[in-house]
């Protein structure tokens, strides 16, 4: 009789491979095919958690959907799967003798296999935007030891990291596999049967994206909708871009068939927006006025790195580059942007192995914790409230000052930076101490240089297009000739770290009155002065600000607003004659300034 298997959501720690697991298998469960990679894990003592490559995928595969017929023909769950399997993961899961018989591979044939192993049950992660396959793959794991999990949005990107509702799994996996490899901010374009683009900014935010048809889809739709337009495969269409590219010669705009006009016609569209979404992501994630930096463990995508991802994800990638890759005639040259493209068809399995090794090295974290005899005084903790300090940020930072036993319940007292202090349990201070280790210390701004003892700062100039100017530092573009490869992750490349979310729980007696948010930081009003900026902006025209320059306050007036275009901004005159232009970041600041200061402004009445 095989072992009862486990099938759940992603319940953290639990639903981390345990130690000594040798080998997991994760699923992409899309709307065309299924994805599948093993991870297979070193037992070296050194590998370990704080090595992104401990979960990293070794082996990749795709399969159709699995069959109706199959599940309904008698034929066993333990069987479809295993026609399913490569003869390595074959091995692990039922066992070297089972290929000889692989026409009467049963449940008992993996039960025996997996006594043999440290970790009896196989850990399975699924990533699916197809429900009716999640349930027929469900049923073929259940026919082996097996921990089958499936992961949700908030996995990867949680609703403070800005994950809408709705957003697919799959879009949020693949940008985490994107930050895997070259970090914040990321950009990936995936292209399947739907086309979708997805963008973190540099604090590692999710900025939104866009979802459309696909290559396929299109062409397809003008088949099926107009009698005179032919059907055009998607191996039709890989061959005339690998054409293009050994001929060097690109799909004519003005196409001489009717299968090459419906093709440029698609490629044009898709190289157009993808240029304009590049454009728009660097101007959103890269902004002059952005000076935040991603989360601590995770590096910072200095070189503008867009990843292409997906069945059509190498058609992108080349549709992107300079001269669209040779694919198309080159369109006239617009704004010069600083960026590269890199094809990568598994981001989600990498995507999946962050996570994983997250979890896993948080895991390892709590049960170092938890050791009896150590000390916390001292230490520097982080915690988020829902109020922003006056620079913006929500995260508030503080040191451990005191360990208080109230009915063998240790509390601990948080002195926070403005003085404020609480008290938290152990399992709050966990989290608190995980925190601060990917945030740190509050980023300084940068000291201003001065000029006339103050400083303004002005919207970014533009071009003859009325486009911003980029800069001229950065990476050269790629020449058109070069072909982007897939990345190989280093050996030692850090894992990424993100948000570890904390799980509630209720504390008897006295430990749980003290855990309550938060004791002694008293609770936040509402800010009336941010909802004015958010639903009235124009309503602050000719008011009265204050900015602080060098410790000398300067008073203005806000003369007009302007949404033209995005970002919107407010346009202050200074007293002495100074001009600048505010966010409204900006001008919440400076209105708090002004109910400060206000008193001293000798222009008041104006």
């Amino acid at each position: 009789m095989a072992a009862e298997p486990s099938s759940s959501s992603s319940k953290w720690p639990d639903a981390a491979p345990p130690e000594g697991q040798q080998t997991i298998l994760t699923i992409s469960c899309g709307n065309s095919h299924i994805h599948w990679a093993t991870h297979d894990i070193s037992s070296s003592p050194n590998n370990n958690a704080n090595n992104a490559n401990e979960f990293a995928p070794s082996l990749f595969w795709r399969t159709p959907h699995i069959n109706d017929d199959d599940m309904k023909d008698g034929t066993s769950p333990a069987m479809i799967l295993s026609r399913m399997l490569p003869e390595s993961i074959h091995d692990y899961i039922f066992g070297a003798a089972a290929s000889d018989t692989s026409n009467n591979v049963t449940e008992e044939m993996a039960q025996d296999q997996s006594q043999k192993r440290a970790v009896e049950k196989l850990s399975v992660y699924v990533v699916y935007t197809n429900a009716d396959q999640l349930t027929k793959l469900e049923k073929l794991c259940a026919a082996i030891p097996s921990n089958f999990v499936v992961l949700d949005g908030d996995d990867f990107f949680n609703e403070e990291q800005g994950r809408y509702n709705g957003m697919g799994v799959d879009r949020l996996a693949t940008l985490t596999g994107a930050v895997y490899f070259y970090g914040h901010p990321a950009l990936v374009f995936d292209g399947g049967t739907a086309t979708t683009y997805s963008a973190t900014n540099c604090e590692g935010k999710v900025l939104g994206g866009g979802i459309g048809p696909g290559i396929q889809s299109k062409l397809q739709s003008m088949s099926k909708d107009t009698d005179a337009l032919p059907n055009i495969s998607a191996l039709e269409v890989k061959e005339r871009v690998k054409e293009t590219e050994h001929s060097g010669k690109p799909l004519p705009t003005f196409a001489r068939s009717t299968k090459e006009a419906m093709m440029v016609d698609v490629f044009q569209e898709f190289a157009g927006k993808g240029k304009n979404v590049i454009e728009r992501w660097i101007e959103h994630a890269y902004s002059n006025d952005d000076k935040k930096q991603p989360p601590m463990g995770t590096k910072y995508n200095e070189d503008r790195i867009v990843t292409c991802t997906g069945g059509d994800g190498d058609i992108f990638c080349e549709l992107l580059q300079p001269c669209h890759g040779g694919v198309i005639e080159a369109q006239p040259a617009g704004n010069n942007l600083n960026y590269q493209v890199r094809p990568n068809k598994h981001l989600i399995h990498y995507g999946i192995s962050a996570i994983l090794n997250m979890q896993v090295l948080a895991r390892r974290n709590k049960a170092k914790f938890d050791k009896a005899g150590e000390s916390h005084v001292g230490k520097r903790v982080a915690k988020v409230f829902d109020v922003e300090s006056d620079d913006g940020d929500n995260i508030f930072r503080g040191s451990v000052t005191e360990e208080i036993v109230v009915e063998e319940n240790t509390l601990y007292r948080i002195t926070y930076d403005d003085g404020d202090d609480e008290d938290v349990t152990a399992e709050s201070l966990f989290d608190m101490l995980e925190l601060y280790k990917q945030h740190g210390e509050k980023k300084k701004a940068p000291e201003a240089k001065p000029k006339n003892g103050k400083k303004k700062v002005g919207r970014p100039k533009k071009n003859a297009e009325g486009k911003p100017k980029e800069k001229a530092e950065g990476k050269p573009k790629e020449n058109a000739d070069s072909k982007p490869t897939e990345p190989k992750p280093k050996a030692n490349q850090e894992a990424p770290k993100f948000p570890i979310k904390s799980a509630s729980k209720k504390h008897a007696n006295a430990a749980a009155e003290n855990d309550k948010l938060p004791t002694a930081k008293k609770p936040k009003t509402k800010d009336d002065i941010k909802d004015m900026v958010q639903s009235d902006p124009n309503s602050f025209v000719n008011k009265r600000v204050a900015k602080d320059f060098d410790g000398e306050c300067f008073f203005g007036k806000i003369t007009k607003y302007d949404d033209t275009e995005p970002p919107p901004f407010w346009h202050v005159v200074y007293d002495d004659g100074d001009e600048e232009d505010f966010s409204s970041r900006d001008l919440i600041k400076s209105l708090k300034h002004y109910k400060k200061h206000g008193k001293d402004d000798k222009n008041a009445s104006d």
